[in-house]
């Protein structure tokens, strides 16, 4: 591929990716703009609401949830792509490939270690942290261990300061650019990929469902009045087809691009610190 191409490639995306940026940093204005022509619609037509017992409402309810769902989720994937390729995911990332990549195999034993010690540091800090914002010190944290009188209000937070548990953190979870869900590094993942494919399945299921057992006829008349109902009752599906891509969109931009940052500091300090250890 030529040069020109390549460029002419590259334009293509950007525009392409920038139609779908704004798109989605605009979504509450189009969610705005849908709600006032469904406003508008009912403020020129007379409403009323089915009885919740009617059977037609039943059926409608059941499928419009379903497609609400089906439509969510899908855009929801759709719109964390687009946030993939992002530029703060995309730096994010490689920062985290360069820091994983600089992980040597005779370092996975001193990682593990690292792992532990830093697993009880945070948890450390995250439980002073608790307890310096109700007040109280490590000190009558201490003496409430060791079987000292408090009061009720102070019993309250130093019992929330028992059960915190360190995070998990291990080799796999830092060097796994996806979310790791086993409790052991030599754990399989078949087990995994059962309960991802069981609840995957679950929403293509109750659609299949619905699909294969709701029965069509043709409306007696189609009038104004039929259409504005049709349309109303369909004005939900691009709000929340809107909101799903919105939401996956910055789930990747923001929340994912975090998470890979931190886990590329996490492995810089363990390199930083061997380092450290190597020179002494």
């Amino acid at each position: 591929m030529s040069e020109g191409d390549r460029n002419g490639l590259d334009t293509l995306e950007a525009a392409i990716n920038g139609g779908y940026g704004y798109i989605v940093n605009n979504c509450g204005k189009i969610v705005a703009l849908i709600t006032a022509i469904i406003a508008t619609i009912v403020t020129f037509t007379d409403v009323t609401f089915a009885a919740f017992t009617s059977e037609s409402l039943t059926t409608s309810l059941a499928v419009m949830l379903t497609a609400s769902y089906v439509m969510y989720f899908s855009l929801e994937d759709a719109g964390e792509r687009l946030g993939e390729g992002s530029a703060e995911f995309g730096e994010a990332l490689t920062r985290y490939l360069r820091a994983s990549e600089a992980i040597l195999p005779s370092e996975v034993v001193p990682l593990r270690e690292f792992c532990h010690s830093y697993s009880l540091s945070e948890l450390e800090y995250r439980r002073r942290s608790l307890l310096a914002s109700h007040g109280y010190s490590e000190e009558e944290y201490r003496a409430y261990e060791g079987g000292a009188t408090v009061s009720k209000a102070a019993a309250v937070v130093f019992k929330r300061a028992v059960r915190m548990k360190p995070s998990r953190l291990t080799p796999t979870v830092l060097l796994s650019r996806e979310r790791v869900t086993k409790r052991s590094e030599l754990e399989g993942p078949s087990a995994e990929k059962r309960t991802s494919t069981l609840l995957g399945l679950l929403p293509t299921t109750i659609g299949t469902f619905l699909t294969v057992s709701v029965i069509l006829s043709a409306k007696d008349s189609l009038t104004a009045e039929t259409v504005m109902e049709g349309l109303l009752k369909l004005s939900a599906l691009p709000i929340v087809g809107f909101k799903g891509y919105q939401a996956g969109y910055f789930f990747a931009k923001n929340k994912k691009s975090l998470w890979l940052n931190t886990k590329a500091r996490i492995l810089e300090e363990f390199k930083a610190r061997a380092a450290v250890s190597k020179n002494e």
